[in-house]
């Protein structure tokens, strides 16, 4: 089952992101708690689009996307920002329907595409997004900028 998170769903959100967040390495450094999950993602204050996968009464998985503006396409478009599904309750069609939801509510809010990137070496992952459909844009890097680096760059537009 898809369905819109509940208050009582922040510890389940909370680990499984988590568990996202250290697929590649060590645990975040700054760990998803229940009550930030509530707080940014559950209710009526959530900062993104959220929808849950239950599994055998359990959450197992979710998804979350945000609206953006696609300058190619002259249009808005949602992006993608995780999508995960916990190691036992995979092969099961949750993140199919994960994403078929935000495809759903993509289309309902106007948007013309779904966006999102995918880790280097991620071939699980790039298996799963042809299955559904994705193509390549083709090569391009991820980059970040935050902390020092923000606030520095931050302060030169003064």
């Amino acid at each position: 089952m898809i369905r819109a998170a509940r208050p009582e769903d922040a510890p389940a959100l909370a680990a499984l992101l988590n568990a996202l967040n250290s697929l590649d390495g060590p645990p975040p450094e700054r760990p998803m708690t229940p009550g930030i999950a509530l707080r940014d993602l559950i209710g009526p204050g959530a900062r993104a689009w959220l929808r849950l996968a239950e599994w055998e009464g359990k959450v197992a998985g979710f998804a979350t996307a945000t609206p953006i503006y696609d300058a190619v396409r002259h249009a808005d478009a949602m992006m993608l920002l995780d999508l995960y599904v916990a190691p036992e309750a995979r092969r099961r069609g949750l993140a199919r329907r994960l994403m078929a939801a935000l495809a759903a509510h993509a289309e309902a809010a106007g948007a013309a595409c779904l966006w999102w990137g995918v880790d280097d070496g991620d071939d699980e992952a790039l298996l799963f997004y042809r299955a559904i459909g994705a193509v390549s844009e083709g090569r391009f890097s991820g980059e970040i900028i935050e902390g020092a680096a923000l606030r520095q760059l931050a302060a030169g537009a003064a």
